[in-house]
């Protein structure tokens, strides 16, 4: 939906300019089974976008479970980060790809390896993460709650063009609000009109299909502003809207923007020594 390439927006590189002295950044985009689509038709231009700002990108894939034949975050947290086997590089040449790791097990076994260590959760995360400028978590919100608790980091909720996920939506904004004490990012997917096409008649509504498109774009935004007044009203908070039009790479620059404001950013010098790390795990996509 938003892999149209654009011209970079002329303030994109001010947020990443000492990206090789800031340290690590980290940012969340929020999964669940229903709206997977959509969440990953915005979490992959999201990561190309970055990668063309130089940075090198690694995302955790809570959505996918590690196994023998798909090795991921798991396997390499069994590994100590001061060890010579440990940490995990970027190995991916094409600046169009981007690294990515299954991370379901890895990412429930983070907290009790960062009690261990005596770290926070982020930090301990850093140490085996040192090739990479950026790391995208992309989970649930349970999983994301131990990871994001006292962290200065605002994830991405990404609602699908259609109405019936903002219950399943709500639940996720409330979660991470009670349990992470977080506000979301909400990045709202807007189908395209097709007013350029040819026209077809909604025999239900007995009207165009335009008008019917038009019609179910006004009701879902209806709902959106009662998405956000019920947040204000039982959550304290309102989260930022933001809306991701069809192709508009526009909004894709405005949303890469925010990313970067919002996310987390460990110090460098947190970081262990580097030392000589094995091959690359990491899928590419």
């Amino acid at each position: 939906m938003l892999e149209r390439r654009s011209p970079l927006h002329q303030g994109m590189a001010l947020h990443v300019s000492d990206a090789s002295t800031a340290g690590l950044r980290v940012l969340a985009v929020l999964h669940s089974a229903s709206g997977a689509a959509a969440e990953q038709a915005v979490l992959w231009p999201l990561c190309a976008q970055l990668q063309r700002l130089g940075q090198k990108v690694l995302v955790l894939d809570g959505s996918q479970a590690e196994s023998f034949h798909a090795p991921g975050l798991a396997q390499l947290l069994v590994q100590h980060a001061w060890q010579a086997q440990a940490g995990l590089r970027s190995a991916v040449a094409d600046s169009q790809s981007v690294a990515s790791l299954p991370a379901r097990q890895g990412l429930k076994q983070l907290k009790a390896l960062a009690g261990d260590m005596g770290l926070d959760v982020l930090t301990a995360l850093q140490a085996y993460v040192r090739g990479f400028t950026t790391v995208l978590i992309y989970a649930g919100s349970e999983a994301l709650t131990p990871l994001l608790q006292g962290q200065g980091l605002q994830p991405l909720l990404v609602v699908p063009p259609d109405a019936e996920h903002l219950i399943d939506s709500y639940r996720q904004l409330k979660h991470l609000a009670v349990f992470a004490g977080v506000e979301c990012t909400i990045a709202a997917l807007e189908a395209p009109l097709n007013a350029d096409g040819p026209q077809k008649y909604d025999w239900s509504r007995k009207q165009t299909s335009l008008q019917t498109a038009q019609q179910n774009a006004q009701t879902r935004l209806q709902r959106l502003n009662a998405l956000l007044q019920c947040s204000q009203r039982h959550l304290g908070d309102a989260p930022v809207l933001m809306r991701l039009r069809w192709r508009q790479s526009s909004d894709l620059h405005q949303l890469t923007l925010h990313m970067l404001k919002t996310a987390c950013i460990l110090p460098a010098h947190s970081q262990p020594a580097a030392a000589a790390v094995p091959e690359s795990l990491a899928w590419s996509h």
